[in-house]
């Protein structure tokens, strides 16, 4: 599981799974983000890719970044975009650090350098901020994603999207709604190699008249992501879990449909 290569594939897998379990129980989306690698199991959830061709995104996608292993490491840290902005600048021009994903208003992730991601670690330690070096040996959402454009474009050539009926396509590239038709080879790149706005998406969520949000994969990590961008959007809406780590049966997507039927 410390393998892309394997560890997306299988959560593509299971947010398929899930998603089908629910559909079985009656829920089915009004609109769909995606977290990163959870866009392409959201572009298949709306319609836009058909089953083999998200398989065959995933599988690209994951054979494309497994090739960076080793060149750089991850972080979550608890500022805004601006505060970070800050904080590079104090730690000088050379640092080796990319804003990889912003989550909620206050919380991101950063791509970069080992060596540079311990210097912002320590300085921020000084001041009382939340770091949290990731358990990951990948820099994604960064330059160092920029060796693979090539093979992953050209993995992805003459890739087939489809009309969305009904459902919503909510990019965490853009932030924004797109359609189906702007989902080809060119915005995968994109998905790999820009920073995730699911801050953004979720404001933009809230603004088509989301209000219950389901969270889709094996551990509920962005619950709280969610909740925050909610309130600071003055935005109304409740957050339910699928699957939580050891506690990853099938009824708890029976549990999880319940509760939105009650909500509706």
């Amino acid at each position: 599981l410390d393998d892309t290569i394997v560890a997306q594939p299988l959560l593509f897998a299971i947010q398929v799974a899930i998603t089908r379990l629910l559909k079985a129980q009656g829920i089915e989306p009004l609109a769909v983000a995606g977290h990163s690698v959870g866009e392409v199991a959201a572009a298949w959830a709306c319609g836009a890719l058909d089953l083999d061709v998200a398989i065959r995104v995933i599988v690209a996608r994951s054979r494309a970044q497994g090739e960076t292993r080793g060149t750089g490491r991850m972080a979550a840290v608890g500022l805004s975009v601006e505060a970070m902005q800050a904080v590079m600048a104090e730690l000088g021009e050379a640092l080796d650090i990319t804003i990889a994903g912003i989550n909620s208003p206050k919380n991101l992730t950063l791509s970069g350098s080992l060596a540079d991601l311990e210097r912002a670690q320590s300085h921020l330690a000084s001041k009382g901020g939340f770091f949290r070096l990731l358990d990951l040996d990948y820099a994604f959402h960064s330059r160092q994603m920029d060796p693979i454009r090539e093979s992953l474009l050209a993995s992805l050539a003459g890739l087939e999207t489809r009309t969305a009926a009904g459902t919503a396509f909510v990019s965490t590239v853009t932030g924004g709604e797109l359609d189906a038709n702007q989902l080809g080879a060119e915005y995968w790149w994109h998905n790999v190699r820009e920073p995730v706005r699911f801050s953004e998406a979720i404001t933009t969520l809230g603004e088509l008249g989301c209000r219950s949000f389901i969270e889709i994969g094996p551990h509920a990590i962005l619950q709280r992501y969610i909740s925050e961008c909610l309130t600071a959007a003055a935005t109304k809406g409740r957050v339910i879990p699928t699957l939580r780590r050891n506690d990853d049966g099938q009824e708890r997507v029976t549990e999880a449909a319940l509760r939105i039927q009650l909500l509706a």
